[in-house]
């Protein structure tokens, strides 16, 4: 007897998509599962193992949808096949709403303009016109806002004293889809995570520069970006010094 399959949380699509060309072929069905694989790996730019983690499936079944959904997509444009999104349905493999609608995708899908231009808010951990080192004691956020090419802000708004828990519930409630900084935590990266908002950590310099340089594509950070701060005794506070300048070791914090 076969083993029941596992359902797989999954974003919904909403109604039927197909993506047509002028021939009469078949089109090729990519399934709810495949989608969402792309989605995480491709869109949200996850690990494999973060996206599997998301899905409840294993890293081995995330790299089969992954093959499959790329493989089908490539034959669709070389050969000039129609394509089919299907969505999860009562009874499929795949289970709806695995993210609570927490996700970029679902948070974002219907910020548009008037015009139908996308939007996105950025938000920059500051002081004084610099990102500031430490996510959790930063004293203020810079924000941006894109609508299609043109960009809006600054806009600064104060933290006050918060902990990481409330800085990420203020960045819930600002609308924020990326945040910019430097060193951050691994609880704080998890509680943004689970907001939808994506953390890119690691950077330094002007406000202004990084997130133009994020824009498009060039910003240079750090890629060990996380702070291990809270391994050290309870009278240690990475705002006393640049925390993400140095790595924690011989008795420093990075």
């Amino acid at each position: 007897m076969p083993r029941p399959k596992k359902k797989r949380c999954v974003c919904p699509l909403g109604e039927e998509r197909r993506f047509s060309t002028d021939g009469n072929a078949p089109a090729l069905a990519i399934r709810a599962d495949e989608v969402e694989a792309l989605r995480l790996c491709d869109l949200e730019e996850l690990s494999q193992q973060e996206a599997a983690t998301r899905m409840g499936v294993s890293r081995g079944t995330l790299q089969r949808l992954l093959y499959s959904a790329h493989r089908q997509i490539a034959f669709a444009l070389v050969c000039g096949r129609s394509i089919h999104l299907d969505p999860p349905t009562e009874g499929r493999s795949a289970q709806a709403g695995g993210c609570g609608g927490k996700c970029r995708f679902c948070r974002n899908k219907d910020k548009t303009t008037k015009t139908g231009e996308n939007k996105m808010i950025i938000a920059v951990t500051s002081s004084n016109g610099e990102v500031f080192q430490h996510f959790g004691h930063t004293p203020e956020f810079t924000l941006y806002e894109t609508k299609g090419e043109e960009l809006l802000g600054p806009r600064v708004i104060p933290t006050g004293e918060n902990g990481h828990g409330a800085l990420a519930g203020l960045l819930d409630a600002l609308g924020a889809e990326v945040l910019i900084c430097g060193g951050i935590g691994g609880g704080a990266q998890m509680a943004l995570d689970e907001i939808g908002v994506r953390v890119v950590g690691g950077a330094s310099g002007k406000v202004a520069d990084v997130v133009t340089a994020f824009l498009k594509g060039e910003l240079e950070v750090d890629p060990d970006f996380q702070c291990h701060h809270h391994d050290h005794d309870s009278g240690h506070k990475c705002g006393e010094h640049g925390c993400g300048e140095h790595k924690c070791g011989g008795g420093s914090c990075r």
